[in-house]
């Protein structure tokens, strides 16, 4: 819940197994129940979940819906029971790394950017599709009409506002503030 306040918001599917085999929840009023004492205890600030239920393959399943939260960071207990804040790096959950941190403190929306770092921004939201590596340099400088000299000045800047994380080995993704940016226009 967490790492989804403090990105851009999601889903959280409850009666579905990682690899999407549907097996239902046994009930449905405790599975809500247990979803907003989650929310409201364990999660500051506690996000307002949006709870429904959905009849799947004759099972049912229960969706929270978390809202991208405009106060950041949102906290929950990590591993060692400490308030902690998450982020969603693709599919996966993670601690928010002490740059998006932060940006958080200091606030991502007061940077500004020029025309080129707001083109690379787009082009990264574009290409770095959940669950993958997204862009490298040399491709983000082709789709985004510059040379590679100028995308990496513009990378470092946007990485440096704490808008753009390198994901893996030379590829690019978003930050949460980054895919907040990027849906402006």
């Amino acid at each position: 819940m967490s790492a989804f306040a403090n990105g851009v918001g999601g889903k959280i599917w409850v009666g579905v197994r990682d690899d999407g085999t549907v097996i239902g929840v046994a009930d449905v009023g405790e599975t809500t129940a247990e979803l907003r004492r989650i929310a409201s205890d364990l999660v500051a600030p506690s996000p307002s979940l949006q709870v429904r239920t959905v009849a799947c393959d004759g099972a049912q399943l229960v969706v929270a819906e978390v809202p991208s939260s405009e106060l950041r960071p949102v906290l929950a207990p990590g591993r060692d029971g400490k308030l902690a804040p998450f982020v969603r790096d693709g599919s996966s959950t993670r601690p928010a790394p002490r740059a998006i941190q932060r940006v958080w403190s200091r606030g991502a929306a007061r940077v500004t950017l020029d025309a080129r770092e707001r083109r690379l921004l787009r082009e990264i939201r574009v290409r770095a599709q959940d669950g993958t590596a997204g862009p490298d340099l040399k491709e983000l400088a082709r789709v985004s009409r510059m040379g590679q000299r100028a995308a990496r000045r513009a990378l470092v800047q946007l990485q440096a506002a704490g808008l753009v994380t390198e994901r893996t080995a030379g590829h690019f993704g978003l930050t949460p503030e980054g895919h907040t940016r990027a849906r402006r226009r």
